[in-house]
């Protein structure tokens, strides 16, 4: 069934905290797919996984700035979640996107509305710049919310979960909502792209082929062998998988880009477009990258961008200083 691919890993931690937990999904969010199932989807629905990571200790979410976001709570399979969301816009519908921040916290920070140097900002600001909706939700085992932390398992329900509490806003096309994700938020991201096709598209920053490549820090064991559980949690394992148009960008210089070379060797079919881009590295790749892809977002342009126009945009665009909030 499977392939046992020798992985390889480049690792980037953007984030030094560390990050998993319980339960298999529930029924009532199990991942509905039109036609052909999904070989992960169906796995995943009826493995109840061993790998429990006791859950952060509860906290509430820092305030948003007023008219910026707001918090909220949304169903997901272990119960409601804490989210940042933006505030509801009097507009036709449009696309929106759920955004998942690096590290290994998967809680609400300051980091979708602080400043930051634009060779790193990890915020996905370029989105609501561009008049896009923006989603970060907080996952199970971390703000207080239920469960535990499972290590790329169950934390894909939640995001799928996001998907469909974003969808159902009055200003947003339920038919244009994306899912992205940096580092470890790419890692996720790429393995709900995997899990189901109820996403407009999908785009993944610097994500690693299995993340195991994260070490202790990654929560999963660093010895966990070539089993079912890390095959469960590895993107490589199921890129032909994917059904949705998918990017996967990162930098050339002290990155992940190792695992792009994995990615084409097993995507097959799937329609995933790999750019690497020379000369820049995995933080300062972002804020031209999502520049680029939030402006096709916003335009209702097909979800492709080349390492050439992501270069050129980081030569013209860069400046001094913090990004605004």
């Amino acid at each position: 069934m499977f392939a046992n691919r020798a992985l390889g890993f480049s690792l980037i931690l953007s984030v030094t905290v560390v990050g998993c937990g319980p339960c298999s999904p529930d029924s009532d969010f199990s991942v509905g797919l039109e036609g052909e199932s999904l070989l992960l989807r169906e796995e995943r629905l009826t493995h109840e996984t061993a790998i429990h990571v006791e859950a952060w200790d509860a906290e509430a979410p820092p305030e948003p700035p007023d008219g910026v976001f707001e918090v909220v709570r949304y169903p997901a399979p272990l119960g409601e979640n804490l989210a940042y969301v933006s505030p509801v816009r009097d507009a036709e519908p449009g696309p929106a996107i759920v955004w998942i921040v690096g590290g290994f916290y998967f809680g609400l920070t300051q980091v979708p509305w602080a400043e930051a140097p634009r060779s790193n900002d990890q915020s996905g600001r370029a989105f609501r710049e561009a008049g896009i909706p923006m989603m970060y939700p907080s996952l199970r085992g971390s703000m207080g919310n239920p469960g535990e932390r499972e290590c790329f398992f169950g934390e894909v329900d939640d995001v799928i979960a996001a998907v469909r509490f974003l969808a159902t806003r009055p200003d947003v096309d339920p038919e244009r909502v994306y899912v992205g994700g940096h580092s470890t938020g790419g890692t996720m991201a790429l393995l709900v792209a995997e899990s189901t096709d109820e996403v407009a598209g999908v785009i993944a920053l610097g994500p690693v082929a299995d993340p195991r490549g994260y070490g202790g820090s990654g929560c999963l064991p660093t010895d966990l062998d070539d089993g079912f559980e890390a095959k469960l949690r590895a993107p490589v394992e199921w890129v032909e998988q994917i059904r949705v148009p998918t990017v996967v960008v990162e930098g050339s210089d002290d990155g992940n880009a190792d695992a792009l070379a994995l990615f084409e060797e097993y995507r097959g079919e799937a329609p995933v477009r790999l750019v690497e881009v020379p000369g820049l590295d995995h933080f300062s790749v972002i804020a031209p990258a999502l520049e680029l892809l939030a402006a096709r977002v916003a335009g209702g342009q097909a979800l492709e961008v080349s390492a050439d126009a992501i270069r050129a945009a980081s030569n013209v665009l860069d400046r001094e200083g913090p990004t605004r909030p």
